[in-house]
């Protein structure tokens, strides 16, 4: 899972990994252009703390972890996230680039020495 510190940049995120989602607690469905529009609306109204964040999950479902530990997702892409985590636990692994192997931060989204788009 990824670590945002908004819903729009957690959005962007997801969009690159699905096209469609759907609420939680309803029957409402998002694509790309209302999942984004709705996200800056909510960040710019409603921003989160400073100790809270967003996460994505590898299908690109959207949760918000208020307390850095439970993870209230919001939304989501299919039947397969109703095996999502209700906690989050950082991994404290090292990561290396898969093109050319150098240690990278976790979260980061490019490798420093090669540049590789990281996912």
């Amino acid at each position: 899972m990824k670590k945002f510190n908004s819903l729009l940049d957690a959005a962007r995120f997801a969009a690159t990994i699905s096209e469609n989602w759907h609420f939680a607690n309803s029957d409402e469905t998002y694509i790309k252009d209302t999942l984004l529009t709705l996200a800056k609306t909510s960040d710019g109204e409603d921003p989160i703390d400073e100790d809270s964040f967003y996460l994505v999950s590898l299908s690109g479902a959207i949760g918000l972890c208020p307390d850095g530990e439970d993870i209230d997702w919001l939304f989501l892409v299919g039947p397969d996230d109703e095996d999502l985590p209700s906690t989050y636990t950082e991994s404290r692994e090292l990561n290396f680039c898969p093109k050319c192997g150098y240690p990278i931060a976790s979260g980061a989204n490019f490798c420093d020495e090669c540049g590789e788009h990281l996912f």
